[in-house]
């Protein structure tokens, strides 16, 4: 019986916490610091700034959105993973970056939100969601 019960809220509880953070984050990167974003990814060699910017807002936002209402939340979880990653990579390799700062932030956050969209991945968007309603594998 708990095992049930954590087949059916687990994907939720995943879902809300990582959109909400998702949605959080890619609003500003797509409709406030659109430019600054772009710059900064520029600077670090993702070409055109504009481009990848684009990309990294939708991805983000979006994909915050898909999974807060479970929608497509497979896709979108693999599609926040390698944002992740490449953030995570760089913030060891290129900012030698620690894993834990204290009071600063290390790499420890991304490394949690990466684990928690492996899972959501691995698990789906589960019975209460979107993609449960359309009947669609994808979720």
């Amino acid at each position: 019986m708990v095992a049930l019960a954590a087949a059916i809220w687990a994907p939720l509880a995943l879902r809300l916490v990582l959109g909400i953070e998702f949605l959080v984050h890619g609003y500003p990167k797509l409709f406030k610091q659109f430019k600054g974003t772009a710059d900064f990814l520029a600077g670090l060699g993702f070409k055109p700034g504009l481009f990848w910017a684009l990309v990294l807002g939708v991805t983000e936002f979006f994909g915050g959105l898909a999974l807060l209402v479970g929608f497509a939340s497979r896709l979108a979880a693999g599609l926040l993973m390698v944002s992740m990653l490449v953030a995570t990579l760089l913030k060891i390799f290129k900012w030698k970056v620690p894993f834990a700062k204290g009071n600063d932030a290390g790499w420890e956050w991304d490394w949690l939100i990466l684990g928690g969209l492996v899972a959501l991945f691995l698990l789906g968007s589960g019975p209460w969601s979107v993609d449960q309603v359309l009947g669609w594998g994808w979720g």
